[in-house]
């Protein structure tokens, strides 16, 4: 008796669509309620890293005031380059301006008016991953990007890169990432999003040059409130006869 779905931020990776299209069964998703929240996040994970934050945290708890131990870095000044520059890529983007980083992006649907505010150089991903200082993959997962950041892809990246996964698992080589990360082939990782899902256990975990954070990219209350509101939404505009808003699939 199912007659509609309505589905709390974008992603679609959990549905089957298949069985969704074969019953009639419409589908609306809530793209752009999350996008701030999504966006914000790789930079609390990203300062928290270069700014050593856990440790600094935890020296702080335990009675140690040796600020030399807690040496980090910068966004400002790097190289950032940017997989994906759709609706969370570019907020992203505008963000890393203010952080006066260079930038640095790939997209097969190249945003010229967004690259001309920012000042986003145009790369292919080989070159992207070759010069940049901190990669930030935000594409989606789908037949052309499944495995798209592995070993080989990994190499091609500075020895004191850092790679940002705020997307989805299967695009970055979790195996891979932990050969590159144990051999010092990039400096450190930051991930927010797993193949398997949710991950209890991972050689990740035995690794000191990675944050990991679960999957909590669009977890703020502010995200949650415009989905559900937005979801809502689109059930009473069903309930009244019409067709709901953000519809992705229709009978």
């Amino acid at each position: 008796n199912l007659k509609l779905i309505a589905k709390l931020g974008t992603g679609l990776d959990m549905i089957d669509i298949p069985a969704v299209l074969r019953r009639g069964i419409l589908l609306c998703n809530t793209p752009g309620a999350n996008s701030v929240a999504v966006a914000e996040h790789p930079f609390a994970l990203l300062l928290g890293y270069l700014r050593n934050v856990p440790q600094c945290d935890n020296a702080v708890r335990t009675g140690q005031w040796e600020k030399a131990r807690t040496m980090g870095g910068e966004i400002c000044g790097k190289t950032v380059g940017i997989i994906g520059l759709g609706n969370i890529g570019s907020r992203v983007a505008s963000r890393m301006a203010g952080f006066e980083a260079r930038l640095l992006g790939t997209d097969p649907c190249w945003p010229e008016a967004l690259a001309a505010k920012y000042g986003i150089e145009r790369r292919e991903l080989n070159e992207l991953l070759a010069e940049s200082d901190i990669v930030c993959v935000h594409c989606p997962l789908d037949e052309t990007t499944a495995g798209f950041i592995g070993k080989a892809e990994l190499a091609l990246m500075k020895p004191s890169a850092l790679l940002v996964n705020m997307a989805r698992g299967g695009i970055v080589d979790e195996d891979a990432l932990y050969e590159a990360l144990r051999g010092k082939v990039i400096s450190g990782a930051i991930i927010d999003a797993y193949s398997q899902e949710p991950l209890t256990a991972s050689p990740l975990f035995s690794l000191d040059n990675v944050i990991l954070s679960p999957h909590a990219g669009a977890f703020t209350t502010d995200a949650l409130n415009a989905m559900s509101r937005m979801s809502v939404d689109q059930l009473f505009q069903y309930v009244d006869g019409a067709m709901p808003d953000n519809l992705v699939t229709a009978e």
